[in-house]
């Protein structure tokens, strides 16, 4: 069915089939987005050369087979690296990349830190070519992260992180090489470069979930609490403290899913970055949003739900993310709320429900997910306080919900039944 077909018959499998696209459309120009974001580190070289052709860089490469190749050729071959058409000719080059191999574990430094520069470029070229790099380099590149110097370690630390970022059998391997202990080192480094890197590959290396970590993170106690340390150390980079944020909120989720103890005074670091980021105009987003889902994680324990409730700085985060203009920190708010609801402190004063109905108004319009987690969320608000149900009982807002009811897609459908029964509108589910 082509696509005035379906925006004719149907405008809900119109939405999707543009999704659809968007996301076809997306992947197929990933690879060139990430060698634009990813491929080189903050040492990066400023005097770039001029671009050059397939056939031309194929000659430069080359000369690093020869006995002595320069840093010059080393640093133009780095350079030319940025895009997958030049980092794919380079593995199309017989023996190339074992001669680049044999200068990164050279004694050269200098040409160690360029060939280190260059397989941070290659890392983003194909997921083949990510386990081949692994494979290879990936015990000295662990190696050198933990006793190289700091520019060495900056540029492996990076590189690592593109690495692990490739998929989760890429981080399997490098968590099987003894990675994720070597980076948490860094944490403690005097360079905020190499912090920076590390940061970076942290966050790569959490995103999986994967359980394995726990043991890591959990057992040494100095590793979380350096993490924190970054969020109210002076002077942190605000790229540094938003990657350190979406680290913890990575690390907050294997701690609920292994029912790992929070402490207070980890939630009031949270607690306390995340006021800053909402106390000033316009709200830093890159910060509160990773700040917000740590605590959504955080208060799926009572003692922390406990905490916040009397907390006046929380009732202040409250206050400033349901007045902002960003939707999707509202939406993540009420998962802390819901959650603290669920454990007996009912926080109705902090609730805005005229902003809350204006995201469930702007996700019936989408479609997207939002819609169940905020049907959820009012949901459960609705189960635990007899104020709130009233206020959801009203007809308006009943009859923007039973609009879902037939948009046929199943989630959305189940979401709006389960509201519906919950606040005992069963007349319109017939």
């Amino acid at each position: 069915m082509d696509m005035e077909q379906i925006t004719a018959d149907d405008p809900i499998r119109r939405l999707r089939a543009e999704n659809r696209a968007d996301i076809i459309a997306s992947r197929k120009g990933d690879r060139d987005a990430r060698f634009k974001q990813q491929r080189l580190s903050l040492q990066e070289v400023k005097e770039l050369i001029a671009d050059i052709t397939l056939e031309e860089f194929k000659e430069l490469v080359l000369r690093l087979k020869g006995r002595k190749p320069s840093l010059d050729t080393l640093k133009a071959i780095k350079n030319n690296c940025r895009t997958s058409t030049h980092a794919e000719a380079f593995f199309r080059v017989d023996g190339a990349f074992d001669a680049l191999i044999s200068i990164f574990i050279g004694k050269d430094a200098n040409k160690q830190l360029e060939a280190a520069a260059c397989l941070t470029n290659l890392a983003c070229c194909s997921h083949k070519a990510a386990q081949r790099i692994i494979k290879r380099a990936g015990p000295y590149l662990v190696c050198f992260i933990g006793s190289g110097s700091c520019y060495l370690q900056d540029q492996s630390a990076w590189t690592a992180g593109n690495l692990a970022d490739d998929c989760y059998d890429c981080f399997s391997l490098l968590k099987a090489q003894g990675l994720v202990p070597a980076l948490f080192t860094l944490l403690k480094s005097p360079s905020s470069e190499v912090v920076k890197s590390a940061i970076h590959a942290l966050r790569s290396c959490t995103k999986y979930g994967d359980p394995d970590l726990g043991s890591i993170i959990f057992a040494e106690s100095e590793n979380l609490k350096n993490l924190l340390n970054l969020l109210h150390k002076s002077g942190t980079e605000k790229v540094t403290l938003h990657n350190t944020g979406f680290t913890l909120y990575n690390i907050y989720y294997l701690a609920a899913s292994q029912h790992v103890g929070i402490s207070n005074c980890e939630a009031e670091v949270i607690l306390n970055c995340l006021h800053k980021s909402v106390s000033n105009f316009p709200v830093d987003i890159l910060i509160a949003l990773p700040m917000i889902r740590c605590l959504g994680f955080m208060s799926s324990g009572n003692e922390i739900c406990n905490y916040l409730s009397e907390e006046p700085m929380f009732f202040s985060c409250a206050t400033q993310v349901f007045n902002s203009e960003y939707d999707c920190l509202k939406v993540e708010f009420l998962w802390a709320l819901t959650n603290i609801t669920v454990s007996g402190k009912v926080l109705l004063d902090v609730i805005n429900l005229n902003s809350i109905l204006k995201i469930l108004d702007t996700s019936i319009c989408s479609l997207d997910c939002s819609v169940v987690q905020v049907l959820y969320y009012l949901s459960t608000l609705a189960m635990k306080n007899e104020k709130i149900k009233e206020i959801l009982q009203r007809e308006d807002i009943l009859k923007r919900i039973s609009s879902i009811l037939n948009c046929g897609e199943k989630s959305l459908q189940q979401a709006a039944e389960t509201f519906f029964r919950i606040i005992r509108k069963h007349e319109l589910l017939l």
